[in-house]
Parts: C-alpha cells; sequence; structure tokens
C-alpha cells in the first residue's frame, strides 16, 4: 500500500513538473510572439515616419509613371495611390499617354478602369514611378511639387529642392519595391491591385527570364498571386505575352511609340523604342516597319539619335535586334556591340537578348557621355 501511494505521488509531480513545463514553453512562446509583433510594429511606425518630412501636402497626390506607359509604370502607379489611400492621403493614379494592349489586358482581367489622362502637372503635388527623367515625364513638371521618386533605373534628370522621398533599386520591376514598401507599411494591396502588380513583375521580368530578375521580384510574385488568386501563372503569362506582342489596329507610328523612352547624355538627346516579337518572322517584320517610319521620328522627336529594340522572349528564346535610327545612332552600335553582334546591314542581332535598362541604355551613355561637349 505504501509502495502504491509513493507511485502514486511521484507520478503526481511528474505530472505537476510536465504541465509546469509546458506553461513555461507556452508563456515563452507567447511572450516571444508579443515581443516580434511590437518588433513589428516598430519597424511598420519607423518606416512611415518618412511621410512626416514631406510635411503639409494641400490638395490631391497624383501618381504617374513614364509617357508610353507599359504594365509596370501603370502598375506602379496604380499600387502607390492604393497604398497612400490606405495610409489617408487623396492620391489619384493617372497616365500621360495611351496605354498598351498588354496593359489594357491586365487591367481588363483584374477588374480596374484604366487611370485618367494628366495632360499638365503644373502646380500639383507629383509622385513618379518607374521613371526619373523629365523627358519622359508629364508636361510641367518642373513647376510641380516632386514628394517622391520610386524606380529601379539609373537616376535621371529630375530634381527638386523640397523634401523628397527617393526609392530605387536596382531589381526586376517598380512593382517589387511598391510590394517591399508595403510590407514596410504593414499593408496588403487588395486583389485587383495586388493582380496588376504581379502582372507589372512576370512583364518587366519577362517572366523571370530577364537578366535584371532578383530573388525580390521571384517572392512578390508567389504573394502577390497568393492575393491575387491566380494560381495558373504559366497560362496567365502566355494570355499577357500574346497581347504584348500584338499590334493589331495599330499604324506603324503608333507601334513606335508604344513603348518609348527619351534619355540625354552629355551634350545629346536619345531615344528608344521597345517592341516584342512572338519568332523571327514576325521581328523581321516589325523591322520592316520601323524602316518605314524612322526617318520621320528624328525630327518628330528632335532627338539626335533613335535607337529600336525588337526582342523574342519566351521559352528558350532570347534574341534582341538593335535597329538604328540615322548614322549617328549606328555608330555608336558598332562602337557598343561590334564584337557582341551579328550587323546585316539593317540590324544587330544579339544572342542572347538584352533588356533596355541594363543592356542598351549604359552603354549608349557611356559612349555618349565621352564624346566632346559643346
Amino acid at each position: 500500500m505504501e509502495q502504491k501511494k509513493r507511485w502514486i505521488n511521484i507520478v503526481l509531480v511528474l505530472i505537476l513538473l510536465a504541465a509546469a513545463g509546458l506553461c513555461g514553453f507556452y508563456y515563452g512562446k507567447t511572450a516571444e510572439a508579443q515581443q516580434y509583433q511590437k518588433e513589428k510594429e516598430y519597424a511598420v511606425q519607423l518606416n512611415r515616419s518618412e511621410l512626416e518630412g514631406l510635411g503639409e501636402i494641400g490638395g490631391k497626390i497624383y501618381i504617374t509613371g513614364h509617357r508610353s506607359p507599359d504594365t509596370d509604370t501603370v502598375a506602379g502607379a496604380i499600387s502607390c495611390a492604393y497604398l497612400l489611400q490606405q495610409l489617408g492621403y487623396d492620391a489619384v493614379p493617372v497616365i500621360l499617354t495611351p496605354i498598351n494592349h498588354e496593359t489594357a489586358f491586365v487591367l481588363e482581367h483584374a477588374g480596374l478602369e484604366v487611370p485618367q489622362l494628366l495632360e499638365d502637372a503644373s502646380g500639383l503635388n507629383m509622385i513618379l514611378v518607374d521613371h526619373s527623367e523629365y523627358a519622359q515625364s508629364a508636361e510641367g513638371l518642373k513647376d510641380a511639387r516632386i514628394l517622391a521618386i520610386i524606380d529601379h533605373h539609373g537616376d535621371g534628370s529630375v530634381s527638386t529642392g523640397n523634401p523628397l522621398i527617393y526609392d530605387a533599386r536596382p531589381i526586376g520591376s517598380t512593382a517589387t519595391i511598391m510590394w517591399m514598401r508595403y510590407r514596410n507599411y504593414g499593408i496588403e494591396p487588395d486583389q485587383k491591385t495586388a493582380a496588376v502588380m504581379m502582372s507589372a513583375i512576370l512583364s518587366d521580368t519577362y517572366y523571370f527570364k530577364s537578366e535584371m530578375t532578383t530573388f525580390a521580384d521571384r517572392e512578390a510574385v508567389k504573394e502577390l498571386s497568393r492575393l491575387a488568386g491566380i494560381t495558373d501563372l504559366d497560362t496567365y503569362y502566355q494570355e499577357m505575352y500574346k497581347a504584348s506582342i500584338s499590334y493589331d489596329g495599330m499604324n506603324d507610328t503608333e507601334v513606335f511609340f508604344s513603348d518609348y523612352k527619351e534619355y540625354e547624355s552629355g551634350s545629346t538627346n536619345f531615344g528608344i523604342a521597345c517592341l516584342n516579337a512572338y519568332d523571327d518572322q514576325s521581328a523581321q517584320e516589325l523591322i520592316r516597319r520601323m524602316q518605314n517610319t524612322l526617318p520621320d521620328m528624328i525630327p518628330r522627336t528632335g532627338m539626335d539619335m533613335i535607337f529600336v529594340m525588337i526582342s523574342i522572349f519566351h521559352d528558350d528564346v532570347s534574341v534582341t535586334y538593335l535597329l538604328p535610327g540615322n548614322e549617328a545612332a549606328r555608330e555608336v552600335l558598332e562602337t557598343a556591340f561590334a564584337d557582341k553582334a551579328e550587323f546585316d546591314g539593317t540590324a544587330y542581332k544579339l544572342e542572347p537578348g538584352i533588356a533596355r535598362k541594363k543592356g542598351l541604355v549604359p552603354p549608349v551613355t557611356d559612349i555618349l557621355a565621352s564624346y566632346p561637349q559643346e
């Protein structure tokens, strides 16, 4: 009997010790979770404090990407406006020129309207996404109050003496930077906004085939696709890609300006038009069409030289054709790519293909910067 009582007491002690251990474990976990939550809230507060430095903002905030808007520039404006709206600001996404077929597909699929057209930024509160060049931006921008620049290109000509949020990162898409800012601010985009952000990353990275693709771009797509409710990315991207290579109903000039940007290096101004093709046959057709319109583009744009990029990026195919708009542009391409590309008398062919912001703009800018200044 005494031995039985002894074993009962031992079992009770073990049970009490186990219970105490469990309580301590769960208390530790709870305390750890509470500490993590405090640190997360603190980090959010720190990140949001950058907005305080902008001071009092009277009136609406207009968010725009560059002229000849692509999907990333439109998604950047939409996602930035939505984030600011959640923080209590009166923010509106805008575009500067009509959107292309791919962006129209993305907005329609997401159930979003095309942002309103802004003709003049004079006197307005402006945030720039996906660019920082006056030549690519809104009329009257020099007379606007620029609050922020959010971009994934090199620094451009836009400047301001006012307090400024400047967030530029060398990653695949402006939409990825916006996703990171959402995380820093402790806010999630809604389903529609998540869909256009995800689409922009897929578009700008060519579904992760671009040399600019980073770990952050891939992680952003994972999270945004979940929020958007899009599970079959392969099929969705194929539909996007079909839209991106469609120039149905567009004349040669409209095709040229469908994704066109202007730059300045030294005393030289140059423009780059980017087009997409599915195969070599369609690329050659675009080259023919651009040959027809290029003679008019130098006087029309006022540029010193113009380049056209025609790229094939899908499956295992990666090719870029570079078409010079005049003799000065051809000489630059010859200097930059003579040892890397085949020249057929009309265009330079690069395999693998290159991206505008990393593969073409830097070498062209470097060559032009070495020219004697007037």
